[in-house]
């Protein structure tokens, strides 16, 4: 759920002109101080997954989504949508970056991490939303030295927390003495493309799993999908499935492609009726990829079709 002229470039550059300048006026007395901390790194994803084991992970940058048509919808999967769902925080506008994974696609046990933009003054009308929301009434745990509540919903029951600076975290109870491994990411990786969205499972035969959704071949070891949102309100989605070889890359590619089509189509008689068009999945190499353009309301269906598969 990964610029050429960075910080550490800057800071570089300071220092060699400082080392100009101490050149220059070699009488001046010299101001030793400790050296810059360097930057954290972007790896609250990595962490997460260790946590809780996860093997079905998605990472949203929320401000390539925030414009989009079908941007409120990508952020309602799952056990995501119930977290602030009629609190006074918005996903789409107080969040900026979001990444939920679990062991699978159907299990309620789930880690999420969130970089957000809520203003101090508004977090404690969020905290009460969050206690106000649960079911039954959530508890604030006031020996945190951080923001933090025990809730449960509908398919998630556990703690929520807000850390400093400011990254907001959801994970099971009994994972609550773990939130200090978070203390030492800088957040979540910077997106390495035009992607607006990253989708992965590993054991894809058995974390995708679910009633109704399709079955990926058990040779397949890996599953990665990159979300592009189009200016049109469509989106374009690349696949890619890790097979065991060369060899078996053709057969998966073509059990992948029954698949899909069985799972997003329905049969009347001789009449195959489809919710969009054939996915089509190629060998290359030891790996099936396919790349599809959805139109809005292909997306649309596509989502309704997740929710449908996450909630059964």
């Amino acid at each position: 759920m990964h610029a050429p002229f960075s910080r550490r470039t800057f800071l570089a550059l300071g220092s060699l002109g400082l080392v100009g300048c101490g050149a220059a006026t070699r009488d001046a007395p010299d101001r030793e101080g400790p050296p810059p901390e360097p930057p954290k790194p972007k790896n609250a994803h990595q962490i997460a997954q260790s946590l809780v084991g996860g093997k079905v992970s998605g990472l949203v940058f929320v401000d390539r989504v925030r414009g989009h048509a079908v941007g409120r919808k990508l952020l309602h999967l799952g056990p995501a949508r119930e977290l602030l769902d009629g609190t006074n925080g918005d996903p789409l506008q107080d969040l900026e970056r979001v990444f939920l994974t679990g062991p699978s696609a159907r299990d309620a046990r789930v880690v999420l991490f969130a970089e957000h933009t809520i203003a101090e003054q508004r977090l404690p009308l969020v905290v009460q939303d969050l206690v106000r929301k649960s079911e039954p009434p959530g508890q604030i745990l006031p020996e945190h030295p951080f923001p933090a509540v025990r809730v449960q919903k509908k398919r998630f029951s556990g703690v929520v927390a807000f850390l400093p600076p400011r990254f907001v975290v959801a994970v099971p109870e009994d994972l609550v003495g773990q939130l200090g491994a978070f203390a030492s990411t800088g957040g979540l990786p910077d997106p390495t493309g035009p992607e607006a969205a990253q989708i992965e499972a590993l054991d894809p035969h058995h974390t995708l799993r679910a009633r109704g959704a399709p079955r990926v071949p058990e040779s397949i070891s890996a599953a990665h999908a990159a979300i592009v949102l189009n200016r049109s309100g469509g989106v374009t989605v690349s696949a890619i499935g890790q097979s065991t070889g060369p060899e078996q890359a053709p057969k998966d590619a073509r059990d992948l492609t029954e698949a899909v089509d069985d799972a997003t189509s329905m049969k009347l008689g001789i009449v195959k009726i489809r919710a969009f068009r054939p996915v089509v999945f190629a060998p290359q190499g030891d790996k099936v990829v396919s790349k599809l353009d959805l139109s809005q309301t292909e997306v649309e269906q596509l989502l309704g079709l997740a929710n449908a598969f996450l909630d059964k």
